[in-house]
Order: C-alpha cells, then sequence, then structure tokens
C-alpha cells in the first residue's frame, strides 16, 4: 500500500506537468510574431490581375535586372488607391510556408496614364 501512495505521488507532478506543457505550445503568438518579422516590401508595375480578383503580378526592377513576381490577395489585404494594370505599386508581402507571396497591403502610386486607369 505504501508503494502505491508513493509511486502515484511521483507520478502525479509528471501527468500535470505533461499536461501543461502542450498547451502552452499552442499559443498562437510566436507564429503572428514571425509572419510580422518576415514582412518584406517591394514596388514595381502591376502586370496582370488574376479574373478572380484573388491574385495579381508586379514587374520589378531588382538591381538592373527585371523580373515578375506572383502575389495572392487574402480578405486581410489593404488596397490604397486604384489598382489596376499598367499602375505603379508599393506591395507589402509575406512569403507563407507553401511558397506563397501573400500581399497585405497593395498602394497605387503616382498618376496613372491613359483612359480607364
Amino acid at each position: 500500500m505504501l508503494r502505491k501512495i508513493i509511486c502515484c505521488s511521483a507520478l502525479a507532478p509528471a501527468l500535470l506537468l505533461g499536461f501543461a506543457l502542450p498547451a502552452r505550445s499552442q499559443s498562437t503568438a510566436p507564429s503572428t510574431q514571425a509572419q510580422a518579422e518576415q514582412s518584406k516590401q517591394v514596388s514595381g508595375k502591376v502586370t496582370d490581375i488574376g479574373s478572380d480578383r484573388r491574385s495579381f503580378s508586379l514587374e520589378v526592377n531588382d538591381k538592373g535586372s527585371k523580373h515578375t513576381m506572383q502575389f495572392v490577395v487574402d480578405n486581410t489585404t489593404q488596397v490604397q488607391g486604384k489598382v489596376t494594370t499598367g499602375t505603379d505599386a508599393v506591395v507589402q508581402y509575406a512569403p507563407m510556408s507553401d511558397g506563397k507571396l501573400v500581399a497585405r497591403s497593395v498602394s497605387a502610386q503616382g498618376a496613372q496614364n491613359g483612359p480607364g486607369r
């Protein structure tokens, strides 16, 4: 009987710690902070907007070399100004674990050229 009490009293703290540790590891604060640290900014010209209006392409000039970046838009993306094909824009974005670049904000820059822009 004494062995059972000693054994149970030794296991009780281990069980309590075992249940407490997973609860702390599920905290979302570190992932939110990590996403904020990964946020980047780029500017360029919008070359294409997806037919579903949930994605767009931006041509950027990086040290004299032009290349196109693809972005997706979600419900939290903030758009400032009128953004159409041909618009110069600044995009703040975050790379996701699946490789997609999620636009956090898109800001139209400068005057638009031509009709309908």
